[in-house]
């Protein structure tokens, strides 16, 4: 085995090892010690791939969520969207995901960098998917995009972290029609509005 396969193996093994640990308890009690005795490397192998115990559960929640929200560009936005919502919302209601809440609202230099790294590369697979609706004719071009985005993505937060709920998917299937009806093209709205009163 080469040395760059042992570094990735035990980098997986350390991760897991978060995954189990926020399984038992919080964000809040985890620490480096206990991480390291699970994975069983010493504490100076963990400092020399993550400066924080809150790397450590970007690294784990990105790990965890690597195929989770892959676009389908040959499917409509409608339904992107509808799936991207529905696992972001099962991801973040996990023991990681929760962990990830408390890691984003205490540490604000951590959290932009996750939000450059990770959220906002998918942020903008999502605009390109958005440009293939408009060119496929499925939506209206003149919409201010960026606040649907944030339209659709905050009320998933806000129910986990206020109300302790997972959306379900009736929830997020009538979230996102509720951003979308106003940009539908006229059939399409039509349809839209009447699944939502069915």
């Amino acid at each position: 085995m080469s040395e760059t396969e042992k570094t990735s193996r035990r980098k997986q093994c350390i991760l897991q090892a978060v995954t189990d640990a926020l399984a038992e308890s919080d964000y809040r009690s985890m620490t480096i010690e206990d991480i390291a005795a699970r994975a069983g490397v010493g504490k100076s192998t963990i400092y020399r791939w993550w400066k924080h115990k809150s790397d450590l559960v970007f690294d784990a929640f990105k790990a965890h969520t690597a195929s989770v929200f892959e676009l389908n560009l040959s499917e409509s936005l409608e339904f992107n969207l509808n799936q991207q919502l529905l696992k972001l919302s099962r991801a973040l209601n996990q023991h990681v995901g929760r962990a990830l809440l408390v890691v984003l609202a205490e540490h604000r230099e951590a959290a932009g960098e996750f939000f450059k790294q990770y959220l906002l590369p998918r942020r903008e697979a999502t605009r390109e998917l958005i440009q293939l609706a408009i060119q496929r004719g499925e939506i209206r071009a003149d919409y201010p995009f960026e606040l649907m985005l944030d339209m659709l993505y905050g009320p998933i937060h806000y129910q986990i972290i206020f109300f302790n709920t997972q959306p379900d998917e009736d929830y997020i299937k009538r979230l996102v029609q509720l951003a979308l009806n106003p940009i539908f093209m006229q059939s399409q709205a039509t349809r839209s509005s009447e699944a939502m009163t069915s």
